[in-house]
Protein backbone atom coordinates (compact mmCIF):
# COMPACT_ATOMS: atom_id res chain seq x y z
CA UNK A 1 0.00 0.00 0.00
CA UNK A 2 2.92 2.65 0.42
CA UNK A 3 3.70 1.69 -2.57
CA UNK A 4 0.68 2.94 -4.44
CA UNK A 5 -0.16 5.54 -2.12
CA UNK A 6 3.14 7.18 -2.80
CA UNK A 7 1.76 7.53 -6.98
CA UNK A 8 1.12 11.01 -7.87
CA UNK A 9 -2.02 11.09 -9.53
CA UNK A 10 -2.77 13.69 -12.38
CA UNK A 11 -6.19 12.81 -13.31
CA UNK A 12 -6.36 12.50 -17.56
CA UNK A 13 -10.40 13.35 -17.24
CA UNK A 14 -10.76 10.59 -19.92
CA UNK A 15 -14.66 9.72 -19.48
CA UNK A 16 -15.93 5.93 -18.91
CA UNK A 17 -17.60 4.19 -21.78
CA UNK A 18 -20.07 1.10 -22.22
CA UNK A 19 -18.07 -2.07 -22.79
CA UNK A 20 -21.43 -3.36 -25.00
CA UNK A 21 -21.39 -0.32 -27.55
CA UNK A 22 -17.77 -0.01 -27.30
CA UNK A 23 -17.19 -3.95 -28.28
CA UNK A 24 -20.74 -4.60 -29.68
CA UNK A 25 -19.98 -8.45 -28.70
CA UNK A 26 -18.21 -8.80 -25.71
CA UNK A 27 -19.13 -11.21 -23.35
CA UNK A 28 -20.11 -10.44 -20.31
CA UNK A 29 -19.96 -13.48 -18.21
CA UNK A 30 -21.67 -12.01 -14.57
CA UNK A 31 -25.08 -10.37 -14.12
CA UNK A 32 -23.76 -8.60 -11.54
CA UNK A 33 -21.15 -6.94 -13.62
CA UNK A 34 -21.36 -2.92 -14.53
CA UNK A 35 -19.44 -2.87 -17.50
CA UNK A 36 -17.72 0.65 -17.69
CA UNK A 37 -14.26 1.28 -18.19
CA UNK A 38 -12.29 4.68 -19.34
CA UNK A 39 -12.15 4.73 -23.12
CA UNK A 40 -8.77 3.36 -23.40
CA UNK A 41 -9.04 0.49 -21.19
CA UNK A 42 -11.73 -0.05 -23.75
CA UNK A 43 -9.31 0.51 -26.95
CA UNK A 44 -6.96 -1.49 -25.58
CA UNK A 45 -8.93 -4.63 -24.70
CA UNK A 46 -10.32 -4.40 -27.89
CA UNK A 47 -6.87 -4.69 -29.19
CA UNK A 48 -5.97 -7.83 -26.97
CA UNK A 49 -8.86 -10.06 -27.64
CA UNK A 50 -7.69 -9.62 -31.31
CA UNK A 51 -4.64 -11.54 -30.63
CA UNK A 52 -5.97 -14.28 -29.81
CA UNK A 53 -6.67 -17.01 -32.58
CA UNK A 54 -9.57 -19.80 -31.69
CA UNK A 55 -10.07 -17.91 -28.29
CA UNK A 56 -11.63 -14.71 -26.95
CA UNK A 57 -11.96 -12.41 -23.60
CA UNK A 58 -14.98 -12.20 -21.58
CA UNK A 59 -15.41 -10.11 -18.84
CA UNK A 60 -16.32 -10.55 -15.50
CA UNK A 61 -15.61 -7.45 -13.50
CA UNK A 62 -15.12 -3.42 -14.07
CA UNK A 63 -15.97 -0.43 -12.90
CA UNK A 64 -17.17 -0.78 -9.42
CA UNK A 65 -17.95 1.62 -6.71
CA UNK A 66 -15.98 2.56 -3.43
CA UNK A 67 -19.42 1.30 -1.70
CA UNK A 68 -19.43 -1.58 -3.42
CA UNK A 69 -15.45 -1.92 -2.91
CA UNK A 70 -16.14 -1.67 1.11
CA UNK A 71 -18.91 -4.04 1.34
CA UNK A 72 -16.83 -6.35 -0.69
CA UNK A 73 -13.64 -5.76 1.49
CA UNK A 74 -15.04 -6.09 4.62
CA UNK A 75 -17.13 -8.84 4.19
CA UNK A 76 -13.41 -10.69 3.54
CA UNK A 77 -12.27 -9.21 6.03
CA UNK A 78 -14.92 -10.40 8.54
CA UNK A 79 -15.02 -13.94 7.29
CA UNK A 80 -11.14 -14.24 7.47
CA UNK A 81 -11.22 -12.95 11.09
CA UNK A 82 -13.60 -15.40 12.20
CA UNK A 83 -11.59 -18.43 10.39
CA UNK A 84 -8.32 -17.00 11.94
CA UNK A 85 -9.06 -15.19 15.62
CA UNK A 86 -5.75 -16.10 16.33
CA UNK A 87 -4.67 -13.35 13.41
CA UNK A 88 -3.35 -9.79 14.27
CA UNK A 89 -5.51 -6.69 13.03
CA UNK A 90 -2.08 -6.14 10.83
CA UNK A 91 -2.32 -10.02 9.36
CA UNK A 92 -5.79 -9.39 8.81
CA UNK A 93 -5.44 -6.34 6.56
CA UNK A 94 -2.35 -7.56 4.51
CA UNK A 95 -3.99 -11.04 3.72
CA UNK A 96 -7.30 -9.16 2.81
CA UNK A 97 -5.23 -6.31 0.22
CA UNK A 98 -3.88 -9.71 -1.32
CA UNK A 99 -7.51 -9.87 -2.92
CA UNK A 100 -9.29 -6.40 -2.40
CA UNK A 101 -8.23 -3.15 -2.35
CA UNK A 102 -8.67 -0.93 0.52
CA UNK A 103 -11.52 1.92 0.15
CA UNK A 104 -9.75 3.74 3.03
CA UNK A 105 -6.09 4.62 1.22
CA UNK A 106 -5.20 7.44 -0.40
CA UNK A 107 -4.98 5.59 -3.68
CA UNK A 108 -8.61 4.67 -4.99
CA UNK A 109 -9.39 0.64 -5.77
CA UNK A 110 -8.39 0.30 -9.15
CA UNK A 111 -11.94 -0.46 -10.28
CA UNK A 112 -13.43 2.39 -8.36
CA UNK A 113 -11.04 4.60 -11.78
CA UNK A 114 -12.25 2.48 -14.57
CA UNK A 115 -8.85 1.59 -15.25
CA UNK A 116 -9.22 -1.94 -13.72
CA UNK A 117 -10.85 -5.44 -15.46
CA UNK A 118 -11.33 -8.95 -14.36
CA UNK A 119 -11.22 -10.98 -17.45
CA UNK A 120 -11.49 -14.44 -18.00
CA UNK A 121 -10.24 -16.42 -21.23
CA UNK A 122 -13.84 -17.64 -23.41
CA UNK A 123 -13.59 -20.70 -26.12
CA UNK A 124 -14.61 -20.75 -29.06
CA UNK A 125 -18.11 -21.75 -28.34
CA UNK A 126 -18.24 -19.02 -25.91
CA UNK A 127 -17.68 -20.73 -22.69
CA UNK A 128 -15.30 -19.41 -20.01
CA UNK A 129 -12.06 -21.46 -19.88
CA UNK A 130 -11.03 -23.21 -16.68
CA UNK A 131 -7.99 -21.14 -15.76
CA UNK A 132 -8.80 -21.44 -11.72
CA UNK A 133 -6.69 -24.89 -11.62
CA UNK A 134 -7.45 -27.85 -8.70
CA UNK A 135 -8.45 -26.64 -5.06
CA UNK A 136 -9.88 -23.60 -3.51
CA UNK A 137 -10.17 -20.46 -5.45
CA UNK A 138 -7.93 -18.05 -4.21
CA UNK A 139 -5.08 -20.98 -3.08
CA UNK A 140 -4.29 -20.61 -7.47
CA UNK A 141 -5.38 -17.48 -7.37
CA UNK A 142 -1.44 -16.15 -8.35
CA UNK A 143 -0.73 -16.01 -11.89
CA UNK A 144 1.97 -17.75 -11.96
CA UNK A 145 1.22 -20.63 -9.46
CA UNK A 146 2.60 -24.27 -9.56
CA UNK A 147 -0.74 -25.65 -8.29
CA UNK A 148 -1.95 -25.41 -11.55
CA UNK A 149 -1.82 -28.13 -14.20
CA UNK A 150 0.64 -27.48 -17.07
CA UNK A 151 -2.27 -27.14 -20.25
CA UNK A 152 -3.76 -24.37 -17.68
CA UNK A 153 -0.92 -22.74 -17.52
CA UNK A 154 -0.08 -22.48 -20.81
CA UNK A 155 -3.60 -21.18 -20.96
CA UNK A 156 -3.27 -18.40 -19.01
CA UNK A 157 -0.15 -17.28 -20.12
CA UNK A 158 -2.23 -16.74 -23.46
CA UNK A 159 -4.50 -14.41 -21.93
CA UNK A 160 -1.57 -12.80 -20.09
CA UNK A 161 0.61 -12.37 -22.75
CA UNK A 162 -2.45 -10.47 -25.12
CA UNK A 163 -3.28 -8.31 -22.46
CA UNK A 164 0.44 -7.00 -21.36
CA UNK A 165 0.65 -6.95 -25.33
CA UNK A 166 -2.32 -4.27 -25.07
CA UNK A 167 -0.69 -2.39 -22.64
CA UNK A 168 -2.08 -4.17 -19.16
CA UNK A 169 -0.07 -4.96 -16.64
CA UNK A 170 -1.47 -7.98 -14.29
CA UNK A 171 -1.61 -7.83 -10.90
CA UNK A 172 0.65 -11.75 -9.86
CA UNK A 173 -1.57 -12.56 -6.94
CA UNK A 174 -4.82 -12.69 -9.44
CA UNK A 175 -4.45 -13.78 -12.53
CA UNK A 176 -7.45 -12.68 -13.63
CA UNK A 177 -7.20 -8.76 -12.83
CA UNK A 178 -5.26 -6.47 -14.99
CA UNK A 179 -5.31 -2.76 -15.01
CA UNK A 180 -4.08 0.38 -17.02
CA UNK A 181 -3.72 3.89 -15.58
CA UNK A 182 -4.46 3.21 -11.86
CA UNK A 183 -2.28 3.23 -9.32
CA UNK A 184 -1.72 -0.51 -9.21
CA UNK A 185 -0.97 -0.37 -12.78
CA UNK A 186 1.86 2.64 -12.47
CA UNK A 187 3.36 0.62 -9.20
CA UNK A 188 3.80 -2.47 -11.82
CA UNK A 189 4.68 -0.60 -14.77
CA UNK A 190 7.26 1.21 -12.66
CA UNK A 191 5.75 4.97 -13.15
CA UNK A 192 5.81 7.46 -11.11
CA UNK A 193 2.45 8.73 -11.62
CA UNK A 194 -1.12 7.33 -12.92
CA UNK A 195 -3.96 8.95 -14.81
CA UNK A 196 -7.14 7.87 -13.25
CA UNK A 197 -8.61 8.14 -9.90
CA UNK A 198 -11.77 7.71 -8.72
CA UNK A 199 -14.99 8.06 -10.80
CA UNK A 200 -18.66 7.78 -10.90
CA UNK A 201 -20.85 6.69 -14.23
CA UNK A 202 -22.09 9.30 -15.92
CA UNK A 203 -25.79 8.13 -16.14
CA UNK A 204 -27.79 7.13 -12.79
CA UNK A 205 -29.52 4.28 -14.57
CA UNK A 206 -26.54 2.24 -13.60
CA UNK A 207 -26.34 2.59 -9.88
CA UNK A 208 -29.29 0.71 -9.37
CA UNK A 209 -27.32 -2.40 -10.50
CA UNK A 210 -24.47 -2.13 -8.42
CA UNK A 211 -27.13 -1.61 -5.75
CA UNK A 212 -28.35 -5.26 -7.08
CA UNK A 213 -25.16 -6.65 -6.75
CA UNK A 214 -25.23 -6.51 -3.23
CA UNK A 215 -28.27 -8.38 -2.55
CA UNK A 216 -27.03 -10.89 -5.00
CA UNK A 217 -23.45 -10.91 -3.06
CA UNK A 218 -25.44 -11.82 0.17
CA UNK A 219 -27.52 -14.56 -1.68
CA UNK A 220 -23.85 -16.45 -2.98
CA UNK A 221 -21.02 -14.78 -2.17
CA UNK A 222 -17.50 -15.59 -4.22
CA UNK A 223 -15.99 -16.39 -1.58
Amino acid sequence: MAALNGIRLIESGEPLVDLRAETGDLRILRDTAIPWVRKSVADMLSNARLLLRGYDIGLREAWRSVERQRFIYDRYFNRLREEHPGWTYATLRRMTNRFFAPYDQKAPPGHSTGGAIDVWLVGSNGDPVDLSGKGERFKAAPTFSSLIPTETRKLRMLLHDAMAAAGFTNCRDEWWHYSYGDAGWAVRAHRRMCIYGAVEPPLDEYLPQDRQFVEAFLKDPPF
